[in-house]
């Protein structure tokens, strides 16, 4: 498989002018960032998965626990602090976490700009039980990447669904509606929660912890 420049991919689009109007073509969310609060400075290691064993409870405290420091910091805009934390929470499967990966690479926000891990995130988020934010953002992404790049990187997505997807990882999405209103949720969770939460209500509260979608 070639290796082409990465910055072509997510900014290249047939027939447009200049790279710059191709560039702006595809920044279509806007960031909007919420009230800062307080947020201890923590090192994010982040336990690799181990083919679908059963996820002990320090680990998955450990994973709430980054998903949820990730998404303070990426709503307040602080998005080089969030990325880490983002990250590790992508890798063991959850959607919001691998969209706001996805959306921190394509736009250059608190990591370097890389159209190839954009995608393959992205991607991965939209796949299965997503939200149709997440799914609609990828897919107005994809129909602006040239034929000739589409095979390497649906490898590389299809690579990235068999090391990050939710299966491998023990991990469950739901959707949903907000109580008392029509708003759509989507609640992602290890499903080996139910051995820990009689016992640990610090884990049942992380793990349904409702998250809005990517860039809000």
């Amino acid at each position: 498989m070639r290796n082409y420049s990465i910055a072509i991919l997510v900014v290249t689009v047939a027939c447009v002018a200049s790279a710059e109007d191709a560039d702006e073509a595809i920044k279509e969310t806007t960031v909007v960032t919420a009230p800062p609060d307080s947020i201890e400075e923590v090192i994010v290691r982040g336990t690799p998965s181990e083919s679908g064993r059963i996820v002990m409870l320090p680990d998955a405290l450990e994973i709430y626990d980054a998903r949820r420091r990730g998404t303070d910091l990426y709503r307040r805009g602080e998005y080089a602090a969030a990325f880490p934390h983002l990250l590790v929470a992508a890798r063991r499967g959850f959607k919001f976490a691998q969209a706001r990966v996805g959306f921190l690479y394509q736009q250059g926000l608190g990591t370097d700009k890389d159209g190839w891990e954009a995608m393959a995130w992205l991607g991965v988020a939209s796949r299965g039980t997503t939200m149709p934010e997440i799914r609609n953002y990828f897919n107005n992404l994809w129909d602006k990447v040239p034929e000739g790049y589409r095979p390497q990187l649906l490898d590389k997505i299809d690579i990235y669904q068999e090391r990050y997807g939710t299966r491998i990882n023990r991990v469950s999405c739901d959707r949903g509606r907000k109580a008392g209103t029509y708003m759509p949720t989507l609640t992602c969770r290890f499903i080996d929660d139910h051995l820990y939460q009689t016992t640990n209500q610090d884990l049942q509260e992380l793990s349904t912890l409702e998250i809005p979608t990517v860039g809000s």
